[in-house]
């Protein structure tokens, strides 16, 4: 297939074949053809994600590459992209053309299998990739998604980490038992009574069911032997250990039902799996009746609540905060918790003024200057009501454990920090027969990445005002050292056709280029105009 003299014969990428910065090295590669199937897209945009950093850390050890020889093999990273499709291959071509703008679903599965861009398919720490039928014919369809020429590279870039947000308010559990799914009831010696004989609040859907005494010394082992559950039943609080052992034997999705619990009675849960494995746990209401997978609420922000985010300083907290005041309804009153220093102060001046012109209460708490108390004084900002919301955007279980007592009756807990499978935190269970409910979510889907683009295209969200350093290709590797260690306050974002922009903060080329600076938003923000003049100067030929 012939190529346009004007496109250059080689490619610069990085490529990752170990752990650890010193095995990541940019290459010069041929900008290869597209065969019949496939598509080569140049890439406009890479946001840089703390996941990455995950990468570095584990190399080949990370859950997702494991098996695969980096050395041999070596992966290409970056998954937050824009691209521009320039090439069609034969068998595409009345599905696609040259000039057509997409961004990616990163979670990519093919025939069944996890084959995520950035991990094993390769991704926008590129200056051109290759898409083929993995990412075109998905097992839930295309996995590139349209953006209207009005948007900007970087928004819509920075739609995917957008994207991870809006899939945490999202999330709903299941309501009833899993049909023909596994059931365990576990009787503790402290339950007030013994289960009724149907204690399953719908039953239309046989399934197999396994009742043990959880003071028998015999009971963790016929659990295992039984396992996976998708429902489990505690009848009062059995001991930790079986408790851990139940966890250890759970489906992806599974209800954890907690019924006649002494009052006071704390157990540590598995945060981790709450997170990353979608577990819920829930009670009958206090009242003693009504059903316990009810829930008569969602995921969303309670309109005219109160909700607090503890940590929100950094760029998925920032994306958190501007999302909620971005809603038809927020929340009455937000309180964020954030440690004093830089952070806390763009905090401030970010969103005091974007909460009073929503006409939403704003409290902005030191969690550095006032330790423990923080939360004392999170309650006390509520009236001692509690809250509708909280969200935890800080990988902390012992912070889980102070916040969850702040919700109210009915609230909710959006563990959105991405704690790891297997770290606990103690948790009161009565708080679960308030109707408090805890969750968590990893990633997004298809339809969560579609109403970010909405958003974007209606002028409902500007996803790139978060930015706040931008790089040419080859500042890859410093823009990662830099997310590693914190040294911004907002995303990076790498434009890959640059090759001779140095990794620079958005106030720094404000200060190089006044034409630059004029087209940037209010405070300084980013925004598509700045980035059309950032490209008219960097560019190859510009100055």
């Amino acid at each position: 297939m012939s190529r346009s003299p004007s496109w250059p014969a080689g490619r610069l990428q990085w490529e990752l074949s170990g752990a650890g910065l010193q095995n990541l090295a940019l290459r010069e590669r041929p900008v290869p053809s597209p065969g019949a199937e496939e598509l080569l897209v140049r890439i406009d945009a890479c946001g840089i994600c703390f996941s990455d950093i995950k990468i570095l850390r584990l190399g080949g050890e990370h859950p997702r590459l494991q098996g695969r020889d980096l050395e041999r093999d070596p992966v290409v990273m970056g998954h937050e992209v824009a691209m521009t499709v320039m090439q069609v291959g034969e068998a595409r071509r009345a599905q696609f053309q040259p000039g057509q703008r997409f961004l990616i679903q990163a979670d990519i599965i093919y025939r069944g299998e996890g084959l995520a861009f950035g991990y094993k398919l390769a991704g926008g720490y590129s200056q051109y990739q290759l898409i083929g039928p993995e990412v075109l014919d998905g097992d839930e369809g295309c996995y590139l998604l349209p953006v209207s020429r009005g948007v900007g590279y970087s928004q819509a870039a920075l739609a995917e980490p957008w994207a991870c947000v809006e899939a945490s308010y999202a999330c709903a559990p299941r309501t009833a038992p899993q049909p023909g799914g596994s059931r365990l009831v576990v009787v503790a010696a402290n339950a007030d009574r013994a289960p009724e004989a149907q204690p399953w609040p719908d039953d239309r859907a046989s399934g197999r069911e396994l009742q043990v005494d959880g003071s028998d010394a015999d009971a963790p082992q016929l659990i295992a032997e039984h396992a996976p559950y998708d429902d489990v039943l505690f009848w009062g609080a059995p001991a930790q250990a079986i408790v851990d052992a139940v966890t250890g034997c759970l489906e992806k999705g599974a209800v954890i039902r907690w019924e006649r619990v002494p009052a006071g009675v704390r157990r540590a849960l598995d945060v981790g799996s709450i997170h990353y494995r979608g577990h819920w746990h829930v009670s009958t209401p206090e009242s003693g009746s009504g059903d316990a997978y009810a829930w008569p609420r969602g995921a969303e922000m309670t309109p005219g609540g109160q909700a607090l985010f503890i940590g929100a300083g950094g760029p998925l907290g920032q994306m958190q905060l501007q999302r909620t005041f971005a809603l038809p309804a927020p929340p009455a009153h937000v309180v964020v918790s954030q440690r004093s220093g830089p952070r806390l102060e763009h905090l401030r001046q970010t969103f005091e003024p974007l909460a009073k012109a929503k006409g939403v209460r704003f409290t902005l708490l030191d969690a550095r200057a006032l330790g423990d108390e923080v939360y004392t004084r999170a309650r006390e900002a509520t009236g001692g009501a509690g809250f509708d919301d909280i969200v935890v955007v800080v990988p902390n279980a012992r912070v889980v454990e102070q916040v969850v007592p702040l919700a109210a009756a009915g609230g909710g807990v959006n563990l959105f920090a991405g704690i790891g499978v297997g770290t606990k935190a103690s948790i009161p269970l009565d708080c679960l027969r308030q109707g408090v409910r805890l969750w968590g979510t990893t990633g997004s889907t298809i339809a969560d990445l579609r109403r970010i683009v909405e958003k974007v295209e209606s002028g409902a969200l500007d996803t790139d005002s978060v930015v706040a350093a931008v790089g040419g290709i080859r500042a890859v590797c410093e823009g990662l050292e830099a997310v590693r260690d914190g040294r911004f306050l907002g995303k990076t974002v790498i434009y890959p056709q640059l090759e001779r922009l140095p990794l620079t903060t958005v106030e720094d080329l404000a200060a190089q280029h006044p034409s630059l600076a004029e087209r940037l938003g209010p405070g300084g923000a980013w925004n598509s105009a700045a980035e059309a003049e950032l490209l008219r100067l960097y560019q190859a030929g510009a100055k």
